[in-house]
């Protein structure tokens, strides 16, 4: 069984970090929730584009974690993240460390109507993808698999919460519990 931490990188509504840690046991993991914040720092704010450098925020947790006995950690923040040559970034990761920024998997990002179904929804979906890609997994050509890469909030909303059953396989994890 894989121990994965969750880290909250930002003020988070429990109801969001409970529906995360309910929906990875449910799928076999191990799960633990570091209930203090890991407070993002300013100097990896960049003020021109108003978001966080994820490649930055990503080394700093994993210098932080190292010597944590999980498998995984994961960061979740209610913030807006790039990586080097993108615009943004739903999540980011490598192995054992990966990071979920929120922003825009709010309908109201977008101008439209507070969903706050659709936006635990997604939440699922990118925490696991983000997971998936800690523990080795790389992005799945099965559309319904977590794992299929998401360009964005739409294609979010296509894909399903679970790993297919290869990626599961490759895991070795029940996959819909």
């Amino acid at each position: 069984m894989y121990k994965v931490l969750l880290i909250r990188l930002t003020n988070l509504d429990n109801l969001i970090v409970n529906s995360v840690r309910t929906h990875l046991m449910n799928m076999g993991f191990e799960v633990e929730v570091n209930e203090e914040i890991f407070h993002l720092n300013a100097e990896l704010f960049n003020w021109e584009r108003w978001q966080y450098n994820a490649d930055k925020l990503l080394q700093l947790v994993k210098l932080t974690f190292e010597r944590y006995p999980y498998d995984a950690v994961i960061g979740i923040g209610e913030a807006d993240g790039f990586s080097d040559g993108l615009n943004f970034v739903f999540g980011l990761s490598t192995k054992k460390y990966g990071l979920v920024f929120l922003s825009r998997l709010k309908e109201e990002f977008y101008g439209r109507v507070i969903n706050s179904s659709l936006y635990i929804e997604r939440t699922l979906k990118e925490v696991t993808h983000e997971l998936g890609h800690t523990l080795g997994l790389g992005h799945c050509n099965n559309k319904e698999c977590v794992m299929n890469f998401s360009v964005s909030v739409e294609d979010v909303d296509k894909k399903g919460k679970y790993f297919c059953t290869s990626c599961s396989d490759k895991l070795n994890i029940n996959n819909k519990s």
